[in-house]
């Protein structure tokens, strides 16, 4: 009778996880101001005692795709590199010496890397760390005005490009950066070349000194990694990732999805990402475990690079477990190591069936954005907690709430938060009742050592910040998306709020979709949203156009040249995840004021509408250009047979 009570009891409060997470995490924290108080912030710190603990230790693999070869040349399409710990510190070392000597690298200056994924970027990132810099990552699909901006805004003191894979994307914008910044510092790194000198016994090594990292002055709060973010105004805003937010994800998250010394994690985002490098290869660096790199991410040869890589788990975003789930059987996918999967976006119609189909028996579903100071986690086996974001029970969702909490939304409008007319403050949800994330400010006062916000941008920062929540003169920080709780405590991800929507798995700012499509001359207004599209993650862009032309308008179809010209406008000034996939033409409702009303667009029906009567034109990823979307081509992206 007891221990039926008991485990009722633990089934609705899951104490096992609480007191499971709350002593190491304890543990964890009082790490972290051991090093703040002694000023050895940097993650650099870190990685340093995983080389003095695990010398001979695999650190690194990556699976380098072989010149010529391909699918049917099975393993022999991947020539599999290894570097140990001892390696990758080397490695940065001598690197680090060609940086400052022949380039000039110093400490504070801000270095840009615009790289595809391989080993050399990871060994410049800390490089640039030993040396005492600030690394900042650049999106290698950005172009044109927002590449500039991108540039301009983390105030860029050199530029290193990965002249193999990405040289020919930075050269489209190259005339213009010459022009708008013509004292910046580009350099061409052709990796065989830098890994040569890199590999080289016989270079100097430069280890930069603490003086370099300035111990004395150095705060948790201070910039390690600038990440670019979808921003409101149409240009990418660059996020500040302090040393606090890397420390909680390297060791606290790590923690929570059981990332140890014997995790061996394969992962094909693209570095610049916070999932693969903040949520990737630093928890299993910094724990003395082994990330395993892909250059990208490859349908039919994913489960031979996990093969190949040795891989004991995964790291997905939740379009690629649909990709995987969806196609036939893959060679290698039963041919592997796997047990466990960690990342974010993954739906729970797609979960239960992935853990089933690739022997996966434990996912680690998080929560968290590219600027967001926290993250949440849902370490699921079982049956328990399909789809939820974070599984800690009644105890640990009390010492959380202390660091974020939900509150509730105006019933009329999503975006705003409600507040009761008589005492002016906000509520809280009721279970099942969706709620915007917040995080709450340790110090109302000082606000940014919480939560820095973006670099060079004041008015972004300000905006997140919400105060006179709970109480008066309280300070929270907007996490800009819609969660719920359910009556036993799990918190699920509901969808996101404002002009931003997310498609392969980036987040696209409508405002920058329709700051473009606005150049094109015969265009005179345009709203963008997001669409959900049957079997595909994320929401696909959805643009309502507006042209000078009142035919064009009523008729609903445009002109040859004008799709033509749409479609190049598009396809040369936008990032492909940021192409609008579908348009349609018309006059568009505006308010008293003149604003568009946009909230009478947010919902449109695929493929035609309500009453199937709107004429509708799909970006075909083949020909680049907008085509009708007929029956059949719509069946088609159902399916999966036309590409999205």
């Amino acid at each position: 009778m007891k221990i039926d009570f008991l485990r009722k009891f633990n089934e609705k409060h899951r104490l096992d996880e609480d007191l499971y997470l709350i002593p190491g995490e304890a543990v964890r924290l009082v790490e972290h101001i051991f090093h703040c108080y002694t000023g050895r912030v940097s993650m650099w710190y870190y990685i340093e005692s995983s080389v003095r603990k695990y010398p001979r230790k695999i650190a690194l693999v990556y699976t380098r795709p072989k010149p010529g070869k391909s699918v049917q040349d099975g393993d022999d399409m991947f020539e599999v590199e290894r570097y140990t710990y001892a390696d990758l510190h080397d490695i940065v070392l001598r690197l680090s010496y060609i940086l400052v000597n022949e380039y000039n690298v110093r400490p504070k200056q801000t270095i840009v890397l615009d790289f595809m994924n391989k080993p050399l970027m990871i060994f410049l990132w800390f490089a640039v760390w030993n040396i005492g810099a600030t690394p900042s990552f650049l999106n290698y699909n950005v172009v044109n005005n927002p590449l500039v901006h991108c540039l301009k805004v983390v105030g860029a003191d050199q530029v290193f490009i990965d002249e193999n894979d990405v040289g020919e994307t930075f050269n489209t914008t190259l005339e213009q950066i010459e022009k708008e910044l013509p004292q910046l510092k580009l350099t061409r790194v052709i990796e065989e070349k830098w890994m040569a000198l890199a590999l080289d016994k016989s270079l100097p090594k430069f280890r930069g000194s603490d003086e370099d990292r300035d111990i004395k002055n150095a705060h948790d709060y201070d910039p390690a990694i600038m990440l670019y973010t979808s921003g409101t105004t149409g240009l990418p805003k660059s996020a500040i990732m302090s040393w606090r937010k890397l420390f909680f994800a390297s060791r606290f998250f790590s923690y929570a999805v059981r990332i140890n010394k014997n995790s061996s994690v394969y992962t094909a985002m693209p570095l610049y990402h916070g999932t693969a490098a903040i949520l990737g290869v630093l928890p299993l660096l910094v724990n003395g475990g082994t990330i395993c790199l892909g250059h990208k991410f490859s349908l039919s040869t994913y489960w031979t690079q996990v093969k190949l890589s040795g891989a004991n788990g995964i790291q997905y975003v939740g379009e690629v477990c649909r990709y995987l789930l969806n196609a036939p059987p893959l060679k290698d996918e039963a041919n592997n190591k796997v047990t466990f999967a960690y990342g974010n976006g993954l739906r729970p119609d797609v979960w239960v069936e992935f853990k089933k189909r690739f022997g996966i028996n434990a996912i680690g579903e998080f929560y968290s954005s590219t600027e967001s100071p926290f993250a949440t986690t849902n370490y699921q086996v079982g049956d328990k907690g399909i789809g939820a974001i974070r599984n800690g029970g009644t105890l640990l969702r009390f010492v959380l709430s202390f660091e974020y909490d939900l509150v509730k939304m105006d019933p009329e409008d999503d975006n705003e938060i409600y507040r009761n007319p008589k005492t002016g403050l906000c509520e809280k949800p009721k279970p099942n009742e969706k709620g915007e994330i917040l995080m709450k400010i340790l110090n109302p006062k000082k606000p940014k050592h919480s939560f820095p916000g973006y670099v060079n941008n004041e008015e972004a920062t300000n905006k997140m910040f919400v105060r006179d929540v709970f109480r008066k003169g309280d300070c929270w920080v907007r996490g800009g998306d819609l969660l719920k709780f359910d009556e036993l405590g799990y918190l699920y991800f509901v969808d996101r709020l404002g002009d931003t929507y997310r498609w392969k798995s980036e987040n696209v700012s409508t405002t920058e979709v329709e700051n473009e499509i606005s150049t094109v001359a015969d265009v005179t207004q345009c709203v963008t949203v997001g669409v959900k599209v049957p079997n595909h993650e994320g929401k696909a862009g959805y643009s309502i156009i507006e042209t000078n032309d009142e035919k064009i308008n009523n008729s609903q179809i445009p002109t040859e040249a004008l799709l033509n010209e749409i479609s190049k406008n598009v396809v040369d000034n936008l990032p492909h995840f940021a192409r609008p996939i579908f348009i349609r033409f018309e006059s568009l409702i505006n308010t008293d004021n003149h604003k568009i009303k946009k909230k009478a667009y947010t919902n449109p029906v695929l493929p035609r509408g309500e009453y199937n009567n709107w004429n509708v034109y799909y970006l075909n990823q083949k020909s680049k250009k907008y085509e009708v979307l007929t029956d059949e081509v719509y069946d088609g992206i159902v399916s999966g047979k036309v590409r999205l």
